[in-house]
């Protein structure tokens, strides 16, 4: 007679499989903040506070573009059945289609402003384009659980900008183009490495004809929505910050999100470790599966807490190692960039679920109240212009009240019923 097996044993190579994707997850976005690094920290010693903050502001429009084809293509193809041949046409139509768009726009709106000469614009417009094909072929290799081949992917990319960057300074000194100079051959190379590590069958080809392209994008829209609420915030707070107090006050505060800007994006990452978790997990009990979600929550909010602290701690060495000794970073506006990245980790996991639950739209209109905290910056700025550096702290209070509102308004009430 044979001896049945424990349900207890059943679950445990799932269980270390999942754990394996978990430190995959977060050693791939380690990676990514270290290849963003690059150029941030090249910004920031080599245009002084004023080119920091005109830097960031085209840098942070080029991650807005981004966001919204990561949420409109990325998280369908994850949360969608993305072999489906109507819905993978449909994701290569809208990736190629939303990729190319922005790359214009993006060159464009250098060029037409007066931002840029067209030189300028090109290399804008190409580094948003392999910026947005890089985070796609990311979100792929998320999406099929290839977490610890994003390390590949992110290093060879930050290695070829790094060497760009080292060629043109040791001819002159650094400019705004240069950095998308870098940043664009930097993509490329990724978008490169990261279309051999794809899965032979998960790669973008296959199908163009008979695109379910309403499936996708009733479900991409609002995900891509939700993804530009916090690039959105961003690049509003600077312009809201710039044109109040000047680009010289603005300056060290985006120093202060350099220094904290990996906390940012170990929660993105957490982000999407956990929506595919999510998605494959949406069988089960909705209660069980809110318990869940409070402990990422709190366990996230935790852990980029500690880094921030770290942080905090250090700021005596790495503020002057940032800025070449020019400005001084402030300590006010490092915890208050933290503490956004604090609230930012308690929000995602609620997020997430609720979206597989099918309440994006839910979720899209109390993320709203994220935004709502832009009006705290504004008001403190236009009546205190000195104190520009507290905006980042005003700005934290918008993903508590997000948080709460998506936790009690749209998922518990699944969990009771």
């Amino acid at each position: 007679m044979t001896t049945p097996a424990t349900p207890a044993a059943v679950p445990v190579p799932a269980a270390r499989a999942g754990r394996g994707r978990l430190v995959g997850a977060l050693v791939g976005q380690g990676t990514l903040a270290l290849a963003g690094l690059v150029l941030q920290v090249a910004a920031a010693r080599e245009l002084g506070a004023a080119g920091l903050a005109a830097f960031s502001v085209v840098y942070g429009a080029v991650v807005l573009a981004t966001a919204v084809t990561s949420g409109l293509v990325g998280d369908s193809l994850t949360v969608l059945d993305r072999h489906d041949p109507g819905v993978r046409a449909a994701l290569h139509r809208l990736a190629l289609g939303t990729a190319a768009g922005t790359a214009l726009a993006g060159g464009l709106f250098v060029v037409l402003t007066g931002w840029g000469s067209v030189w300028a614009g090109v290399w804008i417009g190409v580094a948003t384009l392999a910026f947005v094909l890089e985070d796609l072929l990311r979100r792929l290799l998320q999406a099929t659980g290839r977490y610890w081949r994003l390390p590949a992917v992110d290093l060879s990319g930050a290695v070829a900008a790094l060497g760009v960057l080292v060629v043109l300074r040791s001819e002159r000194s650094l400019d705004v183009t240069d950095l998308f100079v870098a940043l664009a051959v930097g993509q490329l190379v990724s978008c490169a490495v990261a279309l051999v590590l794809v899965p032979r069958g998960e790669r973008p080809a296959g199908p163009w004809r008979g695109a379910a392209v309403g499936t996708v994008l009733a479900f991409g829209v609002w995900r891509a929505a939700g993804q530009t609420v916090r690039p959105a915030t961003l690049t509003l707070l600077r312009l809201v910050v710039i044109g109040a107090a000047g680009a010289a006050a603005y300056g060290p505060v985006e120093a202060a999100r350099v220094l904290t800007s990996p906390t940012l994006v170990l929660v993105a990452g957490l982000g999407s470790f956990l929506l595919p978790w999510f998605a494959g997990a949406r069988h089960r009990p909705a209660a069980e599966l809110l318990r869940r979600a409070d402990r990422a929550a709190v366990a996230a909010a935790a852990g980029v807490a500690l880094v921030v602290v770290v942080v905090v701690a250090l700021l005596p060495w790495l503020g002057p190692l940032l800025s070449a000794g020019d400005y001084a970073v402030p300590a006010v506006a490092v915890a208050g960039w933290g503490g956004y990245a604090v609230t930012g980790a308690l929000l995602l996991p609620y997020a997430g679920l609720a979206s597989v639950h099918g309440a994006q739209r839910a979720v899209l209109g109390w993320r709203a109240v994220e935004m709502a905290a832009l009006v705290g910056v504004l008001v403190l700025v236009v009546l205190r212009p000195g104190a520009a550096d507290w905006a980042p702290a005003v700005l934290a209070l918008g993903p508590v009240a997000a948080a709460a509102a998506v936790r009690w308004r749209v998922l518990v009430p699944r969990s009771r019923a």
